[in-house]
């Protein structure tokens, strides 16, 4: 080889290496940048939606085609507007997200055996009545695309609904979910977990199935603090995990509580004695709004893998990873990555470490 030729082949390498080392780290956090569109919410009047509940429909503005449906599912008691972070950074993705809000008695009153009853009349609504009403929606949703998310009794919810196969669900991003506990017992709460690998079950009678025994996959974000009265050991994010499929994503963040995931707009005496008795951590080494962030960067990542799958989206998958490995020091855990071949300092899934040395080689 000449000594100008193997100049310029040293100078390509050189080259290729400096831009695979770069890369990743200029865009680490591109899931938690937030998305391209601007949003409007439409808040429809009770009698607007079924069964009377407030409904939230939070959508991408302009005339840019439909997206995916994501059903989100608030936590015993909270209201749909502690979960804007979260929603918002989703939803500027390109995602329509739909948040109900029932009465403070129905839960106990009727459980969730009732509740998962609401979402097919939601969605008819959804499809022939809410574009009517509301025109900017006219053809806004691709229904051929749905999801679920929800936050404690919230997770719950989301994965009775991803578990039953009536309306199709791709997949489910469970914050901090929560199964059983101790106000939530007999044939009114049947159990997610047992719904996951396909056994129908009260909540009285259940015992956390071991892992693996779920075909279904799912990503979670789980609070290292537990409180037997929030986020039961036995009925926790742990526990969900534990019944999923390994294809699934866990992420633990060791200093959150129950509550961390939610945040109210104003101050709010009720979120206040939730989250101290949901337990707490003054000293944590990580914010309520740190966690929030990462809950909803989460979300984007697993929605745009299972719905919007392509080279861009792995190349951002392991941006990501990257961007998961720098937070161990705010104490989060990746507790299981499941996207094979997909690891920090990899781009468009080539090991940039593998490219490094083959670039040195030439």
């Amino acid at each position: 080889m000449t000594p100008v030729r193997r100049s310029h082949l040293h100078s390509a390498a050189f080259l290729l290496l400096c831009a695979a080392l770069t890369a990743p780290a200029v865009f680490a956090q591109d899931f938690g940048q937030p998305g391209q569109y601007s949003l409007e919410t439409y808040k429809p009047k009770k009698p607007s939606s079924p069964y009377g509940w407030k409904v939230d429909v939070t959508y991408p503005t302009g005339d840019s085609g439909s997206f995916p449906l994501i059903f989100m599912f608030n936590g015993m008691e909270c209201q749909a507007s502690w979960y804007k972070d979260i929603v918002d950074h989703v939803a500027s993705w390109g995602y329509v997200i739909v948040q109900y809000t029932m009465g403070p008695s129905y839960p106990f009153k009727f459980g969730e055996v009732k509740e998962v009853e609401y979402l097919t009349p939601l969605l008819r609504w959804l499809e022939k009545d809410a574009p009517v009403q509301e025109p900017k929606l006219a053809g806004k949703i691709d229904f051929s695309r749905k999801a679920v998310m929800g936050h404690s009794r919230g997770g719950k919810l989301a994965s009775l609904h991803y578990a039953n196969s009536t309306n199709n669900f791709t997949t489910a991003v469970l914050f901090d979910p929560v199964d059983c506990s101790r106000e939530a017992q007999g044939d009114t709460h049947p159990s997610a977990i047992a719904a996951l690998a396909g056994v129908n079950a009260a909540c009285d009678v259940i015992h956390p199935a071991p892992h693996g025994t779920s075909t279904l996959s799912a990503a979670i974000i789980g609070a290292g603090i537990t409180s037997g009265g929030c986020n039961p050991v036995e009925n926790n994010a742990d526990a969900f995990f534990g019944t999923l499929s390994t294809e699934s994503l866990y992420i633990k963040v060791k200093e959150a509580g129950h509550m961390t995931f939610a945040q109210p707009p104003t101050w709010s005496w009720f979120y206040s004695i939730y989250n101290n008795m949901c337990g707490s951590c003054s000293c944590s080494n990580i914010t309520s709004q740190e966690v929030i962030s990462e809950a909803r960067t989460m979300a984007v990542a697993w929605l745009e893998s299972k719905l919007r799958p392509s080279q861009d989206t792995t190349a951002h998958l392991a941006r990501y990873k990257e961007h998961l490995m720098t937070l161990t020091v705010k104490g989060v855990e990746t507790v299981h990555w499941p996207f094979e071949g997909v690891s920090a300092g990899s781009l468009l899934g080539t090991d940039v470490e593998v490219s490094a040395g083959a670039a040195a080689a030439v």
